[in-house]
């Protein structure tokens, strides 16, 4: 390689990287702008569209600062339905999904155990979480 060449690789190189610092600093400027234009309006509709609740700083602060004691849960009742042909383990399976149960298995070892397994009713029952499993299966037995 002689001089020209290293000097006209050099002056390339140089032009290439001005031109993406120039590309760079325009998109940058753009994107500020973009940012700057949205508006209350536009944030409220936002978080209606995808089911968001917005509350006021004074609010929050408020919420934050309840003691979580005041209000004791109650448990929820869940009400769920078993049909023909379903086995333990869809029984399992539909309990755990609706949060009675915890682990689909220790469910199934009490079936079995208890040799209950077919002796589950048709019907529509009400559960709630707080339930032992030996209540659940009792209620869904009977």
């Amino acid at each position: 390689m002689n001089n020209i060449t290293i000097r006209a690789f050099s002056i390339g190189l140089l032009t290439a990287t001005s031109i993406l610092g120039a590309v760079y600093y325009a998109q940058e400027n753009k994107k500020s702008a973009v940012d700057e234009s949205i508006s209350e309006k536009d944030v409220i509709a936002y978080a209606q569209e995808n089911n968001y609740v917005l509350i006021s700083q004074k609010d929050y602060s408020k919420l934050k600062n309840t003691k979580q004691t005041d209000h004791a849960p109650s448990p929820r009742e869940v009400t769920i339905s078993i049909t023909q042909g379903m086995t333990s383990i869809d029984i399992a399976n539909v309990l755990l999904k609706h949060g009675i149960i915890k682990d689909t298995k220790e469910f199934d070892k009490l079936v079995k155990q208890e040799k209950l397994s077919t002796q589950f009713q048709v019907g529509t029952y009400t559960l709630t979480p707080t339930m032992s499993l030996k209540q659940i299966v009792k209620t869904l037995t009977e």
